[in-house]
């Protein structure tokens, strides 16, 4: 029993095991390691084939190429005039091989030169008046089709505009699109280098952890006592069950629970007996708080310094940040406050060929200068008299001299005053005029630079203007001569591709066609011989069960017994019908017949008299 004693008295300290910050049941480089052969690249490699087709230009002439055909010389008689003349101004790529608008200005020509020729003559003044009406009508329906004809090449240079617009705007989209995809790719390839490094480095330290770790020597700690009780969390007070028998474990034992306490009349009356001041409280936890101070050494005395000064000097960057946002913030939603601009006033400037029109604008622009004039001047006058008003009190000083001197009666004091009244008036007479004609030579200058300005910059605009013009018309010429030719391919192409979809089609058809047949014919064979099939092994299971005694006998008695019953039981229904009707129409005239009889023999009874007979 010594024995077993002496083994339970360390038994707590098997308990226990050293306290390591990372536990693995596994080395980190069996688990964690990732294999090199999962670690991809985003961006595929694409193996370049070793044979390649490149396209090349060739130095020969191709066959097909069309040179402008030759025209001889040509000799018209006097009485003829041949029709091919009116379009010898189309040559060749500039409207021949003709297409279907040439076709439609040939017979618009035609039309014209019939009406020329169905024109009546100008012999006589009614004949002037309906030539001059017809002409005028043949006018405006050549112009209003020379305006449809505007329209609708308006209509096309748009359309073309719109599809070059829309085929820019998708070419832009892809190479944005490209781009973007080549940027991803990029970023996920750095993004997957990156966590491969990562890893890489992740698995080196975890290797050089383990190592270290096996290497741990467990040193013990020598106990605080006066740690242990100035912390009222330590084991001291709150003792740990694994590390040994509590002492508190089985104080429920020794706790006092008087009977008078285990109901509710019994506190009720242990309430009433104490008195009040036993449930007030007298204990201020102000007095009771208090703190364990350590002895610091010097250096964590210093490090403890260093440390609340830092904290002191970021509250302070924390508080001069924050009112430097809140300056910006006002400053920004003040510049943010936008102000509505002048509005602009465009002023148009026309070439002017007339010289009645040129001196016209001549004298509304000196009109209009003579008013700025006023307008400038009446302003001066205005600054003039606020000055005035703001020197009032000179002019009362002069007034003052004025009436100094017509007080005084010495003749130096006039000569002085006279004097100083002088230098007073051509001094301010001289600031005055000095200040007037330097504002009004400067603003004379810079109207007269403006003028230039304005001068040189509407000639600009004057030739700017022609420029623009003559290219317009030179690319206006140029687009109608490349949609004639674009509508021209066109139809050669359509052409082509007419011939070509006709021989496809016939060749489909013809195709199609057989395919159709030997289909149609074998399906029918198939189905035929699956019908004569179906319906030989139906038919004969049928004739079967017709062919059979019992059904023979209830066909016959169906067909003919039942059949003859029923049509002599309608017969004999018939018949009682008609007898019940002939024995009614019987008794009737029976029942008339006694009645009559009855009423004759009555009217001879009251006849015959015997008083009469004697």
């Amino acid at each position: 029993m010594s024995d077993i004693k002496d083994l339970l008295k360390p038994r707590h300290k098997y308990f226990k095991r050293p306290i390591i910050p990372v536990l693995q049941s596994v080395p980190p480089e069996i688990v964690m390691q990732i294999p090199e052969e999962k670690i991809m690249s985003a961006k595929e490699r694409i193996e370049e084939p070793k044979a390649k087709t490149v396209e090349i230009q060739t130095v020969y002439r191709e066959s097909e190429a069309q040179t402008d055909p030759f025209t001889p010389e040509y000799v018209i008689e006097k009485e003829n005039a041949p029709e091919v003349l009116t379009i010898a101004h189309l040559k060749y790529g500039k409207g021949l091989p003709a297409s279907m608008a040439e076709m439609e200005l040939i017979e618009q020509m035609r039309e014209k030169r019939a009406f020329d020729n169905a024109l009546p003559p100008t012999s006589d003044e009614a004949c002037f008046t309906l030539r001059r009406k017809l002409m005028e009508e043949q006018e405006f329906r050549e112009w209003n089709k020379r305006e449809e004809d505007i329209k609708r090449i308006q209509n096309e240079r748009l359309n073309l505009l719109q599809s070059a617009l829309v085929e820019r705007e998708k070419e832009t989209e892809e190479k944005h699109a490209q781009r973007t995809e080549e940027i991803r790719l990029k970023k996920t390839e750095n993004k997957e280098r990156a966590l491969a490094k990562i890893q890489r480095k992740r698995i080196k330290v975890l290797r050089k952890m383990y190592k270290a770790r096996k290497n741990v020597e467990i040193k013990g700690k020598k106990r605080d006592i006066i740690e242990d009780y100035a912390n009222f969390g330590s084991t001291v007070y709150a003792p740990i069950t694994r590390d040994g028998l509590s002492l508190d474990k089985k104080a429920n034992k020794y706790e006092v629970q008087p009977e008078a306490l285990s109901t509710y009349q019994g506190l009720q009356e242990l309430n009433r007996t104490l008195p009040n001041r036993v449930f007030e409280n007298r204990v201020s936890v102000d007095k009771v708080k208090f703190q364990f101070k350590k002895n610091l050494t010097r250096k964590e005395i210093a490090h403890m310094a260093a440390l609340k000064k830092a904290q002191a000097t970021i509250d302070v960057a924390i508080e001069q940040q924050e009112v430097k946002d809140q300056k910006d913030d006002k400053d920004s939603i003040l510049k943010n406050v936008k102000v509505r601009p002048p509005t602009p006033k465009y002023t148009e400037f026309t070439r002017v060929d007339n010289k009645e029109q040129h001196e016209l604008n001549d004298r509304k622009q000196r009109a209009i200068i003579l008013l700025q004039r006023l307008l400038r001047g009446r302003a001066k006058q205005n600054m003039m008299f606020e000055g005035k008003e703001k020197r009032l009190d000179l002019i009362a000083e002069l007034r003052a001299t004025e009436e100094w001197k017509a007080a005084s009666d010495l003749e130096e004091e006039k000569v002085l005053i006279e004097n100083y009244q002088e230098r007073v008036l051509d001094g301010a007479a001289e600031a005055l005029q000095a200040d007037i004609i330097s504002k009004t030579l400067d603003h004379l200058s810079k109207e007269l630079v403006r003028f230039k300005q304005e001068r040189r910059i509407a000639s600009m605009v004057r030739l700017a203007e022609d420029v623009r013009r003559r290219r317009e018309a030179e690319e206006s010429g140029r687009r109608q001569a490349e949609q004639i030719l674009r509508q021209r391919e066109d139809v050669l192409y359509k052409e082509l591709m007419s011939v070509h979809q006709g021989s496809v089609d016939s060749y489909l058809q013809n195709i199609i066609t057989n395919t159709i047949d030997n289909t149609s014919s074998l399906q029918a064979y198939e189905e035929a011989k699956l019908k004569v099939q179906t319906l030989n092994n139906f038919i004969d299971k049928v004739e079967e069960r017709r062919n059979k005694p019992e059904v023979l006998i209830k066909d016959l008695v169906s067909s003919f017994l039942i059949p003859d019953v029923q049509r002599k039981k309608l017969q004999r229904q018939l018949q009682f019908e008609e007898k019940k009707f002939l024995e009614a129409a019987r008794k009737t005239i029976q029942s008339s017949v006694a009645n009559a009889g009855q009423k004759l023999e009555s009217e001879n009874v009251l006849t015959y008299d015997p008083r009469h007979a004697n």
